[in-house]
């Protein structure tokens, strides 16, 4: 059965992994990766993917089931983004209880695969300017993302970032509908129990084929990166940027996957074999601090439940000596010895080791 809420303290959030291809080689991809302004960051270069808070205002309203309705959008299109399984993480269970076909009967959208699409395309607009969303004449649902040009975007962009309800007037104004179906579901962290204002975000992955033009908002925006996943982090090695524990295992995921076609058609067809929430749950080894994962011998069945580090008497040696499934990393103030020996979740990519370049001098 679907895990048990999460208590109120994680605030659930939305993100986008945007994919393009490399102008200089259509072979390869570069990823998308923004630097947060110096007001919004918890640490120097703090560097994210696209993505921020659930709006419940903007993002669960009915008014939208409505506007899809109105627009054209077949209720069996949104169907295809929800998943009938009993495995799902609350971020992702069902908000409420209701069948489909009850979509339009409701006083919110209870199906949370739309919720934090629609959070997610949101935030990215937000954020960077990026409208993804179809016009009526690209109603087909093909894998292609659709984005969209905004007349006076800069004001647009701080209307919705004001006010993020604004963002359903935006689309009435430019007579398109966001492109929930381009955002391939594809992994869900949460901040581990001790952190007080923790956050759950959903991740997913979605594709341009060339670099469309960006603007930064200001106020959350320092600088945008478009990089190879190794690029990136060889940055973090260089201390050039700073990443939390999502962020780097998600790059070493991808490091697995070359080329820029093989990677849309993983995403695509394992977007269908659901996700599994990673709460990382720390042990403080002698000083060290390892965070386990699902899967690993020292994770707990209710790691919801666990507010504090867990003291192992031991050291980190003697801790990995101990377990036989191994699925963690050591942490602080940055991943290292990021270990798997198992078969990754949901069909997933392994995360690879990534080797640092050192000068010889």
């Amino acid at each position: 059965m679907s895990q048990a809420a999460s208590p109120t303290k994680w605030r659930t959030s939305a993100s986008v992994i945007l994919v393009s291809r490399d102008d200089g080689n259509n072979e390869d991809y570069k990823v998308l990766m923004l630097k947060r302004s110096d007001a919004t960051a918890i640490a120097v270069n703090q560097t994210v993917f696209p993505g921020g808070l659930l709006d419940s205002e903007a993002d669960e309203s009915v008014a939208w089931l409505q506007y899809l309705e109105e627009f054209g959008v077949p209720q069996e299109a949104l169907r295809r983004l929800v998943l009938i399984r009993d495995d799902r993480p609350a971020i992702l269970a069902p908000q409420g209880s209701g069948c489909y076909d009850r979509f339009f009967k409701r006083s919110h959208i209870w199906a949370r695969e739309i919720t934090l699409r629609l959070t997610a395309v949101r935030e990215c607009f937000e954020e960077v300017g990026l409208l993804l969303c179809r016009s009526r004449s690209q109603l087909d649902f093909g894998a292609a993302t659709c984005a969209q040009d905004v007349p006076d975007l800069e004001s647009w962009q701080r209307r919705v970032h004001n006010k993020p309800a604004e963002f359903l007037t935006l689309c009435r104004e430019l007579n398109v509908v966001p492109d929930l179906w381009a955002l391939h579901e594809w992994s869900a962290w949460a901040s581990p129990g001790f952190i007080r204002k923790g956050h759950e975000t959903a991740f997913f992955m979605a594709f341009v084929d060339k670099q469309p033009e960006l603007l930064e908002e200001p106020s959350e925006v320092k600088e945008t990166l478009w990089l190879t996943p190794v690029e990136l982090l060889r940055l973090a090695d260089l201390g050039n940027v700073w990443f939390m524990p999502p962020q780097v295992y998600e790059l070493s995921r991808l490091m697995g996957i070359k080329a820029y076609q093989s990677l849309l058609e993983f995403a695509t067809k394992r977007s269908g074999l659901g996700t599994t929430m990673f709460l990382p749950v720390g042990y403080n080894c002698q000083g060290s601090m390892v965070f386990v994962l699902p899967g690993d011998d020292f994770y707990v069945p209710e790691p919801h439940l666990v507010h504090e580090i867990i003291s192992f008497p031991g050291s980190e040696d003697e801790f990995r000596a101990r377990s036989k499934h191994l699925h963690r990393y050591t942490y602080g103030p940055a991943v290292r010895n990021l270990e798997l020996n198992i078969p990754p979740p949901n069909g997933h990519l392994k995360p690879l080791k990534f080797q640092a370049e050192r000068q010889k001098l």
